[in-house]
């Protein structure tokens, strides 16, 4: 008698019924390097240990666990999942584009009105999907072809009273915008109201802190 395949599972998701830190988190990670084509939601780093950061926030926010695959080749891992309801729901209720997330991006309307905490968890989100702190001097930047996320992370600094570099770069499709913070009191200023997740670049902010 042969064996019987095993049938996976299908995950039900438990979908948010309020703003929380986690789900701004979230939303920030997906606006900072996330992608939505073909149904998936995916989020692609190279640091395995930032994967679990995610996997946990995931499950948090929807209940439901995320798959990782490794490209080898590339070097880098991917956390996706193809659950219709998660993905419906970032669509509909988060605004989150159908397919490249960058190049069709646009700011959920709540988002500036959140207090700012829970703005401060968004702006974390894009640091650790798309932020950079440099290893031998203090400062950090970011950089994204969205313009609503570079506007409304201008406005955040600003009202956070944290002074900014900013540079726009032309680009063969989409222009670039960039965002620097230099210096360690400024860094200081800024860890006060946004912490990073991602391991590694938590670590290499702590030497100028």
């Amino acid at each position: 008698m042969g064996l019987v395949p095993r049938v996976k599972k299908k995950q039900k998701a438990r979908l948010p019924t309020r703003i929380t830190p986690e789900l701004c988190r979230l939303l920030g990670l997906l606006h900072g390097d996330g992608n939505m084509s073909y149904g998936r939601v995916l989020f692609t780093d190279r640091e395995r240990q930032h994967h679990k950061v995610i996997h946990k926030l995931f499950r948090k926010v929807f209940g439901i666990r995320l798959n990782l695959f490794h490209d080898k080749r590339r070097n880098s891992y991917y956390s996706h999942t193809k659950n219709k309801a998660v993905y419906d729901y970032l669509v509909d209720e988060l605004r989150m584009p159908r397919g490249a997330v960058r190049s069709q991006l646009s700011i959920p309307s709540f988002l500036p009105r959140l207090e700012m905490s829970l703005q401060a968890e968004y702006v974390g989100g894009l640091l650790d999907a798309e932020g950079c702190v440099k290893s031998r001097q203090a400062e950090i930047n970011f950089s994204t072809t969205s313009k609503g996320v570079y506007i409304f992370f201008k406005k955040f600094l600003a009202r956070a009273k944290i002074e900014y570099s900013t540079y726009e770069r032309a680009r063969y499709k989409n222009p670039e915008y960039e965002i620097y913070i230099y210096g360690k009191e400024r860094l200081r200023s800024f860890s006060e109201l946004v912490r990073f997740n991602h391991p590694l670049k938590r670590k290499r902010l702590a030497k100028f802190l």
